[in-house]
């Protein structure tokens, strides 16, 4: 099942999330996606865009089937990270979830 979850940058964070951003990618990787399988997620995607309204957060979780998401583990330091730096970085924009579409080709 996928889910999004839409976020604003907060001002004047959008280089820490970058910086954040690059770190999962490189430091925290092997963490990261140990977490995500004990999450129960087979993907984590967070995609940055940048308006002229601002910078956004587009957040995607996939969870195998319809099976559930399930939380975090906060006794690892990076999950512990995580959730200070999307705090810090990031506030979350309250929206109905619509269905679009996806075309996928395997």
């Amino acid at each position: 099942m996928k889910r999004y979850m839409l976020c604003k940058i907060k001002p004047e964070k959008t280089q820490v999330w970058l910086d954040w951003c690059n770190e999962i990618n490189s430091k925290h990787k092997e963490e990261g996606l140990i977490s995500i399988i004990e999450e129960n997620l087979i993907l984590e995607k967070c995609t940055i865009l940048n308006t002229q309204d601002g910078d956004y957060v587009i957040y995607e979780h996939e969870t195998p089937g319809d099976t559930a998401k399930k939380p975090a583990n906060m006794e690892k330091e990076m999950n512990v990270l995580h959730f200070q730096k999307f705090h810090e970085c990031l506030e979350v924009i309250k929206a109905k979830n619509i269905p679009g579409y996806i075309f996928e080709v395997k």
